[in-house]
């Protein structure tokens, strides 16, 4: 084999590991949408704060799955969103020429509201 071939087989390998180590990497944008009195609350039965759905948009945008994401919130409303696209996102976009874009999509319910009434009041002595 010739130095040339092999250093050749080392840089492909760098390359390789290079890109490997780039999927790795966990967040490359992340966007929020959230109400000014945020008063989230999580959900009976709901593992994280978070319910995480994957999009995917395919043909550039033409077709759209889930078309529309339903929040079930038990008729409280949406507390906020958090739409994250990685870099495994962004190269699964690229390769495919935007054929595929897939993201992540987090929400969290917002929290029934508190019933006013009265401070009690101490007994006086």
């Amino acid at each position: 084999m010739s130095p040339g071939t092999m250093l050749g087989r080392l840089g492909g390998l760098r390359v390789l590991a290079l890109v490997a180590g780039l999927l790795a990497v966990p967040g490359c944008a992340s966007y929020q949408v959230t109400v000014p009195d945020s008063d989230p609350i999580q959900l009976e039965g709901q593992d994280d704060p978070y319910v995480v759905k994957t999009m995917h948009a395919y043909f550039w945008g033409l077709v759209l799955d889930p078309q529309v994401l339903a929040a079930e919130c038990q008729g409280q409303g949406i507390n906020d969103v958090v739409i994250d696209r990685t870099l495994g996102h962004d190269v699964a976009s690229v390769f495919t020429l935007g054929i595929w874009m897939p993201m992540d999509v987090r929400f969290r319910c917002k929290a029934p509201p508190t019933r006013g009434g009265d401070f009690p009041v101490s007994p006086s002595e």
